[in-house]
């Protein structure tokens, strides 16, 4: 085990120990899943937005909000901020930086004017099939250290996760 990992570990059980001294019915396993998930996820992200991202010329943020419509092909702005997990002001602001930047479209094309729906252009869509197979180089890299039944079991428990929140 790395130094960064025993230290790492150490200021986990820190944490988990600081928390008992002042909440002493608190959850501690809880507290060192969600500890450990928060860091885990910071980390992956900012892999993502420094090895792939920042180079492909957008944010995370905009990476997610294309990759949800590149998936769906076309979607309302409520919906990629659904999927992506974004807030809809987040994903507004978002679209007007990609349509500036000549990667999305919006379109008005139902009855009710007020609806949108979002595309990717031609550029967009190219830009992105490239930037994903370096995004999935990365999260090969990231998530190597797990057995390929490991990395299954791991997928299951975040979607039983994900699931649970969005009911």
């Amino acid at each position: 085990m790395s130094t960064t990992s025993v230290r790492s570990d150490s200021f986990e059980a820190s944490a988990a120990a600081k928390v008992a001294q002042t909440h002493p019915d608190a959850d501690l396993l809880a507290l060192r899943a969600s500890f450990n998930l928060v860091r885990l996820s910071t980390l992956h992200m900012h892999r993502l937005e420094s090895e792939v991202h920042r180079d492909a010329g957008w944010s995370m943020a905009g990476f997610r909000v294309m990759f949800c419509v590149w998936v769906a092909q076309e979607l309302e702005p409520r919906e990629i901020a659904r999927f992506s997990g974004l807030s809809r002001a987040a994903v507004s602001s978002v679209l007007n930086t990609l349509e500036r930047d000549g990667l999305v479209e919006r379109h008005r094309e139902s009855t009710d004017r007020r609806l949108v729906t979002v595309r990717l252009t031609g550029e967009g869509e190219r830009r992105l099939v490239a930037a994903y197979g370096n995004e999935n180089s990365v999260e090969r890299a990231f998530f190597a250290p797990l057995g390929e039944s490991e990395l299954d079991t791991f997928v299951v428990l975040l979607r039983r996760l994900l699931r649970q929140r969005s009911e």
